[in-house]
């Protein structure tokens, strides 16, 4: 028989395949004996399904960090509070992971330690807050606090996808414009001078040639770009990859200032709450380089962490990446450091960052648009040029003959 499993490893990564075993036990005991933590063991679903089987995003995780903090807060048990919310979740993905947390929970595993079997869904600094609220006793308030954590992060996302909905559109009509023209229009103006034995002119030519391929290879070719977008999105979220998209945003004018600033931001953010949970500096910062999905921070805060670890000040040890963080941030470090008020000082900068951030967002769609304006007008003048310079023409033929 075969079934279908979906399962993680022990490293936390997702697999999912197809199991030739004599009954379902038997499956899902050669599973187990391989360290896989099963999520499903089943017949084989339909591809349709599939739909509805996938991985929870941030609106999934921000509804179970806030719905489990009023379950804790109104003194419902963690386990209980666990299954609760695993009986009401609209996601079957997060479904199946929260049953394994729950199982994990009634066999005496702490929250924070089944958490970590599930790294794609709950990165480092998710379960390291969680971690530091079991210790202490406030696991209803770090909850809450990562709710309004993952909020910021969705209204971040939600202010980019504003910002990028006009030029998307634009470029969206730009684009079917030109495949109107490309299907419809230049093939038959260049029928109309083939016949004639009209010449035409060299960027007609060009036109013609991108039409033909389009007409002939245009389905392969919508294969072969999808199939390339995809890979190189996979490729971006491998650690190689982020170093060369990062690598790439500093040198776009626009995005670079922007991206330093979201992460600054998340920096600020991420170490006034840890603090002010009294987290010690180097525990704060070792969860947030694991948190942290720059390479260049990453770096910084690794190196940071061993500086502190020798007794030297963290604004001394950020001076050393001054292209990461500004001087404003090194010198209100400095004073908190003299003063002992590192909580107030740090709120009072990620206050600055994230206005900061919000007002990037909200002008990055008319900095976009003398991009678009270039783009757009050129393209478009180009292919206007290719159809009135043969129509001149014909007049011309027309006139003499």
């Amino acid at each position: 028989m075969r079934f279908e499993y979906k399962a993680f490893t022990q490293e936390g990564t997702f697999k999912r395949g197809v199991i030739s075993a004599a009954s379902k036990d038997e499956a899902l005991r050669v599973l187990q004996e391989q360290g896989f933590f099963v999520t499903y063991l089943g017949e084989p679903r339909s591809r349709l399904l599939e739909i509805f089987y996938r991985k929870p995003g941030l609106n999934d995780i921000y509804l179970f960090a806030r719905q489990l903090s009023y379950l804790i807060k109104a003194q419902t048990p963690l386990d209980e509070a666990i299954q609760s919310l695993s009986e009401t979740t609209q996601n079957f993905f997060f479904r199946d992971v929260l049953i394994q947390i729950y199982n994990d929970l009634i066999s005496g595993v702490p929250f924070s330690k089944s958490l970590e079997r599930f790294p794609e869904i709950f990165d480092a600094y998710f379960v390291g807050m969680i971690k530091i609220g079991e210790t202490v006793g406030t696991l209803d308030e770090t909850l809450i606090y990562l709710s309004k954590h993952l909020e910021n992060q969705i209204k971040f996302r939600n202010k980019a996808l504003q910002a990028l909905i006009y030029p998307a559109i634009v470029f969206a009509m730009f684009i079917v414009v030109m495949l109107i023209l490309f299907y419809f229009v230049i093939p038959q103006i260049t029928k109309m001078f083939v016949e004639n034995n009209i010449p035409l002119p060299t960027i007609t030519k060009i036109f013609q040639l991108i039409s033909d391929f389009i007409l002939n290879f245009g389905f392969f070719f919508l294969i072969i770009v999808g199939a390339f977008f995809y890979y190189l999105f996979k490729y971006f979220r491998t650690k190689e990859g982020r170093k060369v998209f990062f690598d790439f945003i500093n040198y776009v004018p626009i995005l670079s200032p922007l991206f330093k600033n979201i992460y600054t931001a998340q920096f600020l953010e991420s170490l006034f709450y840890l603090t002010k949970g009294g987290v010690p500096l180097v525990e704060a910062l070792a969860i947030i380089k694991d948190s942290i999905a720059h390479p260049a921070y990453e770096y910084a805060l690794e190196y940071m962490i061993e500086e502190v670890k020798k007794g030297k000040p963290l604004s001394g040890a950020m001076e050393e990446f001054s292209e990461l963080f500004p001087i404003i941030i090194i010198q209100a470090m400095r004073t908190a450091e003299k003063t002992g008020q590192m909580t107030e000082i740090t709120y009072t900068l990620l206050e600055f960052y994230t206005e900061t951030v919000e007002n990037q967002f909200a002008n990055l769609g008319e900095a976009l648009q003398p991009f678009l304006i270039l783009i757009l007008g050129g393209g478009l003048g180009l292919l206007e040029a290719s159809l009135l310079i043969p129509l001149l023409n014909l007049t011309k033929y027309i006139q003499n003959f």
